[in-house]
């Protein structure tokens, strides 16, 4: 079958208008417990406690991300065949191609915890798991593996979509796909610079939070403007006519990662929520739980969701007068987190006297050197502020966590470019690759201190300013030029 014999029911999306399904495959897979879980998981964990309105859900994205794949494969695509001919689709069917990169912007995230990332860091990375289950995408794609994928080789003898599990499989693996053309494609769902996964979740993101100043993108026109790489079949360039688009998309992803990702009062939320987390672990053997993925047994994950720790945490609230009860009080009622930020945030840029993009990345990645940094400069802040060093709190963010694939290091500095083009009539003509970090990359660290909350003082806030400026002064003389080694990359634990 076609996608165009296929049968199609439509949602209506806030962002899209409508988004279409059809009730050959993804339909069979919505029915899923697997994708239903994803409605009781915020796409935003504890951001709707700074904007009320940010209670959407996961659900809601993987409905977004499987429209704007399907849109975006469909084009690049067809874009492939007009310029390299249909041998470049490497013998596959187009509408086929296309179906899997829709399934896979549906299941991409089946592989997540409750609340999110902040599960990863409290559960998945705190030791005990194992390694096929440390991250969401290999929670997924062992999800996939033991169960989805079944379901598509069923629907895939009734519609005669005979490669799609393996390519759907290909598309959500952590692993990259060995075939080019599936590279290419597993750009368009995730992994690039603007794909389906990220042009979604800034456009929704914003839209829930209402802070749609920060992340209104006109995805159409970077899609339209990408063409397949002549010189390399697992690329995308962008036509200059884009290049303008590009640069409002990076402004809007740093603007929402500032504004609304890392929002200092979202982060100290999240610090609650990490410590409850934890105490959940240890009563409920969230990490047990995890691990029985890998051996393929789901249930008890399945029941993970948002809104069944929710209904623990308050229950807890009301009821105990336990560690748990008054954290899950605090983050749930009152409102008041016990850390409060005390003066400027000190941001890490390129652009900043003593840094370059090697010395920025290094600082991002390279956890010994967070670990080192951050105990130097408690103890300084804890001097100047007259406190304990348990009583301060240095959270460090990178707004932009890269992807692997599109950052490689050459001997000496980094480079992060973008490939550029010019397409006309029949030729796609490369031009000078676009040096991201003079284009505005938002590559930025962001760096915020926090004390208890009952040992706030106003006196402290231009203290603390002053130091933690001069502080980033003298980690610029210390932090080497190195090449990066990104397999070790984790997002920095709150907890430090």
């Amino acid at each position: 079958m076609s996608l165009g014999s296929f049968s199609w029911k439509e949602i209506s999306d806030p962002i899209y208008g409508h988004v279409y399904y059809n009730r050959e495959v993804e339909e069979r897979l919505l029915g899923t417990i697997q994708l239903q879980r994803l409605r009781y998981i915020m796409q935003l964990q504890t951001a709707h406690l700074v904007y009320p309105g940010a209670v959407h859900t996961r659900f809601q994205h993987s409905l977004g991300v499987m429209h704007l794949a399907g849109a975006m494969a469909e084009d690049i695509l067809r874009k492939l065949v007009r310029f390299q001919g249909r041998e470049a689709l490497e013998g596959y069917n187009l509408d086929e191609l296309v179906e899997a990169a829709r399934v896979a912007g549906l299941i991409h995230d089946i592989g997540h915890g409750p609340f999110g990332h902040t599960f990863e860091e409290a559960v998945l990375w705190r030791g005990g798991v194992r390694e096929e289950v440390a991250n969401h995408e290999r929670i997924g794609f062992e999800i996939y593996r033991h169960t989805i994928r079944g379901l598509l080789e069923e629907i895939s003898r009734r519609t005669g979509m005979d490669n799609l599990p393996r390519l759907v499989g290909e598309l959500i693996n952590y692993r990259e796909p060995g075939s080019g053309l599936l590279k290419l494609l597993r750009k368009v769902v995730k992994d690039s610079f603007y794909p389906a996964d990220v042009l979604d979740f800034l456009r929704r993101d914003s839209y829930y939070a209402g802070t749609s100043e920060y992340g209104f993108i006109n995805y159409e026109k970077l899609y339209k403007n990408t063409y397949p790489n002549p010189e390399d079949p697992s690329d995308l360039v962008l036509d200059r006519s884009g290049i303008g688009e590009f640069r409002a998309y990076m402004s809007a992803r740093t603007s929402m990662y500032q504004h609304v990702y890392y929002h200092s009062v979202a982060r100290a939320f999240d610090r609650i929520l990490y410590e409850i987390l934890v105490i959940l672990d240890e009563e409920l053997g969230l990490r047990s739980i995890v691990n029985e993925v890998a051996e393929g047994r789901i249930e008890d994950f399945m029941l993970l969701t948002d809104a069944g720790l929710y209904h623990v945490m308050l229950k807890e609230a009301v009821r105990s007068s336990s560690r748990l009860g008054y954290l899950s009080r605090t983050l749930l009622i009152e409102r008041k987190p016990m850390w409060k930020r005390v003066g400027r945030e000190a941001t890490v840029t390129p652009f900043r006297k003593g840094w370059s993009v090697g010395k920025v990345l290094r600082l991002a990645y390279d956890k010994s050197i967070k670990a080192k940094a951050l105990a130097g400069v408690r103890s300084e802040l804890a001097r100047l502020g007259g406190l304990p060093e348990e009583d301060i709190w240095i959270d460090i963010v990178d707004i932009t966590p890269l992807p692997r694939s599109i950052i490689y290091s050459i001997k000496g500095e980094p480079k992060i470019v973008l490939g550029t083009c010019k397409a006309v009539g029949s030729r796609i003509v490369l031009d000078t690759p676009l040096d991201l970090v003079s284009e505005g990359l938002p590559l930025t660290i962001i760096i915020r201190t926090y004390v208890k909350r009952e040992k706030y003082n106003l006196d402290l806030e231009a203290k603390f300013s002053s130091l933690i400026e001069d502080f980033v002064d003298r980690l610029a003389q210390e932090v080497r030029e190195e090449p990066i080694s990104l397999e070790e990359y984790t997002h920095m634990k709150i907890t430090s």
